[in-house]
């Protein structure tokens, strides 16, 4: 701190410690934020249970196919449905004018 005052009261560029003084407090503010939001819990608490699709080695490359376009059509589904969801996002913003 002595260090810092002498800086101050001795140096003709005071801006490099006022940027430097913001420079510190946004990194803090940064710092603080992670661990405040880590403290909250991200992931639901318990045991997370991951499910596994089992096929059988007797699959043939048609049945392997024909589940994947089935697979691509839910995927586009969700996909679809993310993009209307952010798109009212989206619209309600620009009705604010944002």
């Amino acid at each position: 701190m002595a260090d810092i005052k002498r800086l101050w009261a001795t140096s003709t560029r005071r801006y490099k410690l006022v940027f430097g003084a913001a420079a510190v407090a946004v990194t803090s503010l940064l710092v603080t934020m992670f661990v405040v939001e880590s403290r909250w819990g991200v992931m639901p608490e318990g045991p997370q249970i991951v499910y596994a699709t089992d096929w059988p080695s007797t699959r043939t490359d048609a049945e392997i196919k024909t589940q994947q376009r089935i697979d691509a059509v839910e995927r586009r589904k969700l996909a679809d449905e993310r993009r209307r969801q952010w798109q009212k996002v989206d619209n309600s913003l620009t009705e604010m004018g944002l």
